[in-house]
């Protein structure tokens, strides 16, 4: 992979690939997490490796620290995206512990998240340095193409395993993904990003499910289609949130697969 230094980024690439090169097995899967940190010495280093191994100990990790960028990276040889993104929580606990995490965290894994190249590096790199100073949260990197239609996707639960749960999937699949602990969350993120599609539970703290979707409905015709992911499964539960103009209802205990299954159907009709 050739690539020639102009500037910092370009610098940056270079080393990254040379890592990635250093641990990549043709044919084998390779996972990459960066993370913008503080600087980080070599101790720091044998310390993170130390304490991720002893969450996952047959996970072969390599870890590096960039000075000029202040990045902080793992190559994790071998491994899906789901394996890397389980390994990006443990690194997340550790960071945070010690007080490093500057920003978002980025995670891919190659070829699930597309063609490992000069130019998906580079897209890697910048979603690193451009989350340098915002919340620490960990976004799955995809280089497809996105879904013709719905692209972004608000989800919003106070139940943090099942939020995770379906934003994992759902990056895997290249949306790209926020999420929202309580309905006044929600509410602030969607006037920002203007998803293309909101799932939300109806049990929502501060603002509930129904409040959201009157909200978005009245003040933002026509800017988001609502999905309700809900435990409520009363008829008038359903009715009501239809009345306020949800889209789709679907009820827990749910499959992913039948959720994504649902998506698609709106894509068919807003695509």
């Amino acid at each position: 992979m050739a690539v020639l230094v102009q500037d910092p980024i370009q610098e940056a690439i270079l080393q990254v690939a040379e890592r990635i090169q250093a641990s990549y097995e043709k044919g084998a899967p390779c996972g990459m997490i960066l993370a913008p940190c503080a600087a980080v010495n070599q101790k720091v280093l044998e310390n993170m490796q130390s304490y991720m191994s002893g969450f996952e100990p047959d996970i072969p990790l390599h870890c590096f620290y960039l000075d000029q960028s202040g990045l902080l990276g793992i190559v994790l040889s071998g491994q899906k995206l789901i394996n890397t993104h389980y390994a990006s929580l443990v690194l997340k606990e550790f960071l945070e512990q010690q007080d490093l995490l500057e920003g978002q965290m980025a995670v891919a894994s190659f070829p699930e998240s597309g063609e490992l190249t000069e130019q998906s590096l580079s897209q890697l790199l910048y979603m690193s340095l451009q989350g340098k100073g915002e919340s620490r949260d960990i976004h799955l990197f995809m280089n497809h193409g996105l879904q013709q239609g719905i692209t972004s996707i608000l989800i919003a639960d106070p139940d943090e395993v099942s939020r995770e749960f379906v934003k994992l999937r759902l990056e895997i699949n290249g949306y790209k993904v926020e999420e929202a602990k309580d309905g006044s969350e929600a509410l602030e993120k969607f006037e920002k990003t203007m998803p293309s599609l909101v799932i939300t539970e109806l049990n929502l703290p501060i603002l509930d499910g129904y409040q959201l979707i009157d909200k978005i409905k009245r003040d933002y015709a026509g800017e988001g289609q609502v999905i309700v992911l809900t435990d409520k499964q009363l008829p008038k539960s359903m009715d009501r949130a239809f009345e306020l103009g949800a889209s789709d209802y679907v009820t827990k205990p749910f499959s992913i697969s039948e959720l994504e299954w649902r998506i698609k159907k709106l894509i068919s009709r807003v695509g």
